[in-house]
């Protein structure tokens, strides 16, 4: 009786984690991921959805955020700001991608490999009005085009918006 039990708590926590998941894709294609609220942008191609489950975004690689720098201050504690005015660019393109996704409800669509070395989810992204974010990444200029095989599903509309972007010298496309 008792090892029946252990055997039945053992089963549960295993269906339970994403450790199940990796074992049989077809469960992880059942996870909940068509509808998940984004927590937080950590960067232009790595999003953090509620769970705390980390997400890339297959065939972006853009910009990480910079980290603050540390305060100066003069010998009476006042701030000595050397700063210039104008932000870069790379901050704004974390900026503008924020504002796309950060809190939004959106659904991921996975291709072949799931997750990466790290463990992280990789995923096409939706916006709540069907277009693919990682598209649209692309499209605007706001990061690189990073394409790995096999997940390589969308590899050629991928290429024709960086294409574009660049063509256009749209955000950081523009800098070259």
């Amino acid at each position: 009786m008792r090892s029946s039990f252990a055997i039945f708590i053992f089963f549960f926590l295993l269906h339970q984690s994403s450790v199940w998941a990796e074992l049989n894709p077809l469960l992880e294609k059942t996870l909940k991921y068509d509808a998940v609220k984004v927590e937080r942008v950590l960067s232009v191609d790595t999003i953090l959805i509620s769970g705390e489950e980390r997400i890339m975004l297959i065939g972006v690689d853009g910009p990480r955020p910079k980290q603050k720098a540390e305060v100066k201050r003069d010998a009476h504690g006042f701030i000595i700001s050397d700063d210039d005015p104008t932000i870069p660019l790379d901050e704004e393109v974390v900026r503008a991608v924020k504002d796309m996704l950060e809190g939004k409800v959106v659904r991921l669509e996975f291709d072949v490999v799931r997750r990466n070395e790290d463990n992280v989810l990789l995923a096409y992204v939706y916006l709540p009005d069907g277009r693919m974010a990682n598209l649209e990444i692309l499209r605007q200029g706001y990061a690189n085009l990073k394409l790995r095989s096999p997940n390589l599903k969308y590899a050629d509309q991928f290429r024709s918006a960086y294409r574009e972007a660049r063509n256009d010298m749209r955000g950081l496309q523009g800098q070259w």
